[in-house]
């Protein structure tokens, strides 16, 4: 499936106001990710989605992989202040808050049907840790899928895998959907100057980067009750020795797993009126092992329900309200850390939530339309918190689309931050109040032809009550504090051109001057500039080509050192045969394609910033890799 230019900006995105509408009425600064774009180009993991869209760049310490976005990307924040859905349920856990875009998301990308990326603070709608993007990941339905596909993949690092995915709307009503994947890598051998000595393997670590990962996602509907569930499992070793554990060591690894059950009902009520509700179970789980002189383990489960209730009530023609209210008892929410010989850590801190959120959306003149919205949290630990938003949208005939964006979001202390702590090096702080974002924002989006889009952003946020970890000078015991500000203006600029023969560009860059108020020196992990490319064109009947680049600039790490800038370029191929023979295989071979993906064409040697449990300032990231994946339609 390929998409034109106004197929692409007829899609209805629905994580910018929680409803259906166009992208150019939602009131933010939009990107799409089509199915097309993801298979053309072979993405595996949404990190190497993200990579690619403007105003976003990626870290990976080849444990966790972690999201920045306009010059903001707190090292080791487990991409917490991000709201990452999954067709609309929150897949944040409960006591890091933390979301993930690698492999350890478990979702197969090739069951995605698009990805709505929505820029700015989102806590009007969503509520905690929607301070600088909503990004929603909506699957494909089973009429789209018409029937099932597998694969098979191989690749560098010792990759093999497969996945499959099977769906069918049937006569009967019901819109059914199931996808599987797993994966096993190997790894490879990596090489860290700073452990270069006799006592550790003169800084090789080996067999130590492997990958084990599977997960499922599946959706059924019928008329107006859905339901929906994923679950998801990885094991990552851990080859860095992070935390000052035994580098070198077969033993240092991380699990999480994650899992989730929803049953949705939207029911109209009158010709003006649409009433939804919700309900849904998800679980956490987290092991973690470090090797020391006695192997030490840290875990961490979160099990949480809750529910929505939302009215969406045209008033008049060109005036629609939402309003919602939202509870969410978090019955567990442990961590514990201990060896063999002592327990250091073990408590359990449930908590509930409390929500209550109101937008409305009026369209004053044909072609100027205004959102005004408000939410309020309560939560029963750190009690209450109110955001507002609000944004104009201008559509003056011939000048395209101006947006005009103010909101606040924030972002609450997590279980970890607030009430870990013990032993003789960390401490607790239940005192700890959330962090706070303000943004301004304006977004002007023009056609300069027919199939050629542009798009420029301009923009300012402060972000205040930081909470980073910090030595109490009184008991020199680490304990997370409000300690923090950040203050960032910048600019994005982006062509999109796209054709009905499959033929895709687009270009952006990104300036972003993130910087430290108190300090005026630039925020750590924050490249100042990045100019990207992603193409794809067809190169005869049979095969498609898909290109893309990334220049990124220098970033700064916690250790006052800073990365060298680069650039990295990836090639993909797609073959789909198509034989004029009667022959025994012609069946098989017209329902197969095989795609052939090369990250790091030019095996650039490039790192990423790490954070603070870490040795090394940067982490090395992969060179020159390929990945293989043969399909067939079932």
């Amino acid at each position: 499936m390929s998409f034109d230019l106004d197929s692409l900006l007829n899609i209805e995105i629905s994580a910018a106001s929680k409803y259906a509408q166009g992208i150019h009425e939602a009131p933010a600064a939009v990107t799409v990710i089509t199915s097309a774009d993801i298979e053309a180009h072979g993405y595996r993991t949404l990190e190497e989605v993200m990579q690619m869209v403007r105003g976003f760049y990626v870290s990976n310490d080849r444990n966790y992989s972690y999201l920045g976005v306009r010059g903001f990307s707190r090292p080791t924040d487990y991409n917490d202040r991000i709201v990452l859905l999954l067709n609309g349920h929150s897949m944040n856990e409960n006591v890091f808050g933390s979301a993930f875009f690698g492999t350890e998301l478990g979702i197969d990308l090739e069951h995605v049907e698009r990805i709505e990326i929505i820029r700015g603070p989102g806590s009007a709608l969503y509520g905690t840790n929607a301070m600088f993007a909503v990004i929603n990941v909506v699957t494909k339905t089973g009429n789209t899928l018409n029937g099932g596909r597998a694969r098979v993949d191989a690749g560098s690092y010792g990759h093999v895998g497969g996945a499959a995915e099977f769906g069918r709307r049937e006569n009967s009503g019901l819109d059914w959907s199931l996808s599987g994947q797993w994966a096993d890598v190997q790894g490879q051998r990596l090489y860290f100057p700073e452990y270069d000595e006799l006592a550790t393997n003169y800084g090789f670590s080996e067999n130590d980067d492997w990958d084990e990962y599977f997960g499922f996602v599946g959706s059924a509907q019928y008329k107006e009750v859905a339901i929906q569930g994923s679950f998801s499992n990885r094991t990552k070793a851990v080859p860095t020795g992070s935390y000052e554990t035994e580098f070198d060591h077969d033993n240092s690894q991380t699990e999480d797993r994650r899992a989730f059950l929803e049953c949705k009902i939207d029911h109209p009520w009158g010709n003006n009126r649409q009433l939804m509700g919700r309900l849904y179970y998800d679980h956490y789980h987290y092991n973690g092992t470090y090797p020391y002189e006695i192997d030490q383990n840290d875990r961490s489960t979160g099990n949480w329900a809750g529910g929505e209730a939302q009215l969406r009530w045209d008033l008049r023609a060109d005036n629609r309200l939402v309003f919602g209210v939202e509870h969410q008892n978090n019955m567990r929410a442990d961590y514990e850390l201990w060896d063999a010989d002592t327990s250091y850590f073990d408590g359990n801190f449930p908590f509930s939530l409390w929500s209550a959120y109101l937008q409305d959306e009026a369209q004053l003149t044909p072609s100027l339309a205004v959102t005004a919205g408000v939410r309020h949290d309560y939560n029963s630990t750190l009690g209450s918190t109110t955001t507002p938003r609000g944004a104009l949208v201008f559509s003056p005939p011939r000048l395209g689309t101006l947006k005009f964006m103010y909101g606040e979001a924030y972002r609450a202390p997590n279980v970890y931050e607030r009430e870990i702590g013990g032993g003789e090096l960390t401490k607790r702080n239940p005192d700890l109040e959330p962090e706070r974002i303000s943004t301004y924002e304006a977004v002007w989006e023009y056609p300069l032809q027919r199939q050629l889009w542009a798009s420029v952003s301009i923009y300012r946020y402060n972000v205040r009550n930081l909470i980073d970890p910090t030595i109490d000078p009184a008991d020199s015991l680490t304990v997370f504090m409000n300690v923090g500000r950040a203050r960032a203006s910048g600019a994005e600029i982006e062509l999109d051109g796209r054709s009905k023969g499959g033929r895709s560009v687009t270009v952006s860059y990104s300036f972003q001057d993130a910087i430290d108020p108190d300090t005026d020196l630039s925020l750590t992990n924050s490249p100042q500039h990045s100019a990207k490319f992603v193409g794809a064109v067809p190169v005869g009947p049979h095969l498609t080509l898909a290109v893309r680049g990334l220049y990124e600039s220098r970033r700064l790490t916690v250790y006052d050192t800073w990365t060298e800038p680069y650039f990295i370029a990836g090639l993909s191929t797609t073959l789909r045969p198509k034989l004029q023979t009667n022959s025994a295989w012609h069946g098989l071979l017209t329902r197969t394609s095989l795609t052939l993906t090369i990250n790091n064409i030019f095996d650039t040697d490039y790192q990423t910033p790490g954070g603070l449990e870490h040795r090394q300032p940067s982490i090395a990231q992969n060179g020159r890799n390929l990945l293989m994946r043969l399909r067939i339609e079932l």
